[in-house]
């Protein structure tokens, strides 16, 4: 039976592992403690092995010596993509992908593109409003009382994986790590959603759906609601709302001169995603990067309100390079990023080699021209890395070089990869 086994389940610890293996077999299912593949574990050698088919039973047995999974995944076309043990539908082949230009994040408009077309138009002013569009920040936050501040937040963007649950799970992560970047908590969540119900079906769209309530459960966040059209091209995401002490806002500027830049994940997702696009990625390496994307940003916050941060930005569409040179124009400071120490996710340098890097990084080179500078002889697949749209990206911070270091400790992931400078406010310099 070893070889129907389809499902890997994550704890986290070898300990909960064991017990979960136990309360299975009590129940007569067909389970076993393997070695973790390194693509859907990072913190623990050891996952539970299980088949899909009793999904449903496994779940329930859990559930009765209350151990939950950190994650689930489930095997398909040699790929392990995340999943849930509490859906009985079987796994969807379609193709999200193909109905698409873009994917993810990567088809934000170009940022100097929606500069121009925002410039002059009318402004609603409210002393209520402590953030609003004009420092390019992660959210609105608006006050209501000295001691709450709510923050609005929305996401939605096109495929860039085929698998339905995990590209729902994905849009939704993606989309709540806004509040987490101001500062904040999600409170609530409606879903957006543009679906070509002809071409696809409704199992599809349930999937997609699923996958986004599994992360606003994981984040503590309510689904409200939501709207749902048919459009020729799908589209999901959410909007969100997240609450704040208003003295306790983080803002995107603020960076000092001598901070130092911590960035919570690795970069690569367009890159890989773009290669599995084309089938040219290797299956753990899209494994990896779907587990990234999937990862809440609440644990980097919850690291950073330890130490203080002076800046906080998520990276997103615009590259971490186009992220950092909003915080440093926010900040009227200059930043150095230092390619070498950019975290890369398995298979990301690789696509950028073979060229299949996201039409994104084209759209935020160009956006960036006047502000960015490369170092000569700067290594040009970093200097991709350094561009490539991010979907569902980590949080940058700026912070002392001492709270860094405690940083660094604490996440697994996070990475220093360059600093705040006195120099000219927006300039981004690669070396």
């Amino acid at each position: 039976m070893g070889s129907e086994r389809d499902l890997l389940v994550v704890f986290g610890s070898v300990q909960r592992v064991m017990r979960a293996e136990r309360a299975a077999r009590d129940r007569g299912l067909d389970v076993d403690a393997a070695p973790a593949p390194r693509a859907v574990s990072s913190e623990c050698g050891v996952v539970l092995e299980a088949r899909s088919a009793e999904a449903g039973a496994l779940a329930e047995a859990l559930e009765s010596v209350e151990l939950a999974p950190q994650a689930v995944y489930r095997r398909q076309s040699g790929t392990w993509t995340p999943a849930t043990l509490r859906s009985t539908a079987p796994a969807v082949s379609v193709r999200l992908t193909g109905g698409s230009a873009y994917g993810g994040c990567g088809a934000k408009l170009a940022k100097g593109l929606l500069h121009s077309v925002l410039c002059g138009l009318p402004r609603v002013e409210s002393e209520a409003l402590i953030v609003g569009i004009e420092t390019a920040d992660d959210a609105g936050v608006v006050k209501l009382t000295d001691e709450l501040a709510l923050i609005h937040t929305t996401d939605f963007f096109p495929p860039m994986v085929d698998d339905p649950y995990a590209f729902g799970r994905i849009a939704a992560t993606n989309a709540l790590s806004d509040v987490w970047a101001m500062g904040g908590v999600p409170l609530a969540a409606m879903n957006l959603v543009s679906y070509p119900l002809k071409q696809l079906g409704g199992e599809v769209l349930k999937e997609i759906l699923r996958g986004g309530l599994e992360a606003m459960a994981e984040a503590g966040a309510v689904l409200a609601g939501g709207h749902t059209i048919e459009g020729a091209e799908l589209l999901y995401g959410l909007a969100v709302t997240g609450t704040v002490h208003p003295d306790e806002v983080w803002r995107n500027g603020g960076a000092r001169p001598g901070d130092a830049l911590v960035l919570s994940k690795p970069l690569g997702t367009g890159l890989v995603t773009t290669a599995a696009k084309a089938a040219m990625a290797a299956p753990d390496h899209l494994t990896t990067a779907m587990r990234w994307m999937t990862t809440l940003n609440r644990e980097a916050a919850e690291a950073l309100k330890t130490v203080g941060p002076h800046a906080v930005t998520d990276v997103t569409g615009f590259g971490l390079a186009g992220h950092a040179a909003e915080m440093a124009e926010a900040s009227g400071c200059a930043i150095e990023l230092e390619l070498a120490a950019l975290p890369a996710m398995p298979g990301a340098l690789d696509a950028a080699a073979a060229g299949l890097v996201p039409a994104g990084a084209g759209k935020n080179r160009s956006s960036l021209a006047a502000v960015l500078s490369i170092a000569g002889g700067a290594d040009e697949l970093r200097v991709d890395l350094a561009l490539d749209p991010q979907t569902s990206g980590g949080l940058l911070a700026a912070v002392t070089p001492d709270a860094a270091e405690r940083l660094l400790r604490r996440l697994p992931g996070a990475a220093l990869v360059g600093r705040v400078t006195a120099g000219p406010a927006g300039e981004v310099l690669l070396r």
